[in-house]
């Protein structure tokens, strides 16, 4: 701003010169300085042509902080460089229609493209549409813009963070017999149901595995092994009220459930994340989590603002009776983590990060 007031106080007192002087050469040069950003809105208008955007955003936050980057690649394909290009982000919560608007400005080189970033301060975990209609392209003596269209829409998510953390499965955890949809493709059970493969007998197999029909066709005794179904051996408890919370206590929530479940997929447990829904009353809520696309089904289907306290073991089993699992874990109101009934950590908002890679838990 200060770089356009300088212009346009030295245009004003180079017309004065020149009229105290009656001097035709100053004249000139006040005229060409009214006249170049004009010019240069020229050259601009084709310029502005050559643009292509791109938004882009980070799931996870910058460290030690609660805010998140998004901006957009600007691609230059003209032979001129532009001196200023201003970007403004709408983003709006899918779950409460909150918006926030980032900006971003950056120069864009010649044939080159270039990535304009700002902030997203401290946002809620979950779906986020992100929107930019256009850019401000600047002319080279920063006092005029054009602008060009951009209309970039784009469905993003903000994750938590995801800290390290020294929690493993047990055999015992493996092992456990517990229902479930999906099969596991490498080790063999006992449902018929599902055929993990076919094989050619060996001693000791059991006479109810043998295909007898294949058996007949190959002249050689076919044993079939039936598939282990994989249920959700581990349960998570919810049992937190984040709308009351303050924002790092919150946000603090979060990054441990999110690290634990992450944990959790990497060593190919499947577990439920188990809250209580205002909306549902009575009832508790859970989410089957088995792979990635399941966490992040978990991220769209929340709502914190109607999370509350009071999911527990009993209530659990009230809405979900005879449902077995060999672990749970609870995580309330004041970031104390449970498994299995016993007290494991009592966690900080200001050292989540260290907390979580002390924390040592054999399920």
């Amino acid at each position: 701003m200060w770089k356009n007031i300088l212009y346009a106080l030295g245009t004003a007192g180079i017309f004065y010169l020149a009229v105290l002087y009656q001097s035709q050469a100053l004249l000139v040069v006040c005229f060409a300085a009214i006249l170049l950003p004009f010019l240069f809105l020229f050259v601009l208008s084709y310029l502005r042509k050559k643009l292509k955007c791109e938004l882009l955003f980070y799931s996870y936050p910058i460290a030690n902080t609660g805010d998140y980057l998004i901006g957009l690649r600007v691609e230059n394909l003209g032979k001129i460089y532009l001196p200023r290009v201003q970007a403004k982000i709408q983003m709006e919560n899918a779950a409460n229609g909150r918006k926030q608007w980032v900006k971003a400005e950056e120069k864009v080189s010649a044939e080159s493209s270039t990535e304009l970033s700002g902030r997203l301060k401290e946002p809620e975990f979950g779906m986020w549409k992100a929107r930019c209609e256009a850019v401000r392209c600047y002319e080279w003596t920063n006092f005029l813009y054009l602008c060009a269209k951009v209309q970039e829409e784009k469905q993003v998510m903000v994750f938590p963070a995801v800290y390290e953390t020294n929690i493993k499965v047990g055999m015992r955890t493996r092992l456990f017999l517990s229902d479930g949809e999906q099969y596991d493709p490498h080790v063999s059970g006992d449902d018929p149901s599902e055929v993990l493969k076919l094989r050619e007998y060996q001693k000791g197999d059991r006479l109810n595995r043998i295909h007898w029909k294949l058996s007949a066709k190959n002249d050689d005794l076919i044993v079939a092994e039936m598939s282990m179904p994989v249920g959700c051996n581990v349960v998570i408890f919810l049992d937190g009220q984040p709308s009351a919370m303050g924002k790092k206590e919150s946000r603090a929530y979060w990054e441990i459930v999110h690290s634990v479940s992450q944990e959790l997929l990497a060593q190919e447990c499947a577990h439920y994340l188990v809250w209580r829904d205002s909306q549902y009353k009575e009832l508790v809520c859970r989410k089957a989590v088995r792979d990635v696309e399941n966490l992040l089904d978990f991220w769209c289907e929340i709502c914190p603002v109607r999370m509350e306290k009071g999911v527990s073991v009993e209530a659990y089993e009230k809405v979900f009776p005879g449902e077995a699992y060999a672990s749970w874990l609870v995580l309330n109101h004041n970031l104390e983590l449970t498994c299995n009934g016993k007290p494991v950590a009592s966690i900080k908002t200001e050292t989540v990060k260290e907390q979580m890679m002390e924390l040592e838990l054999i399920l």
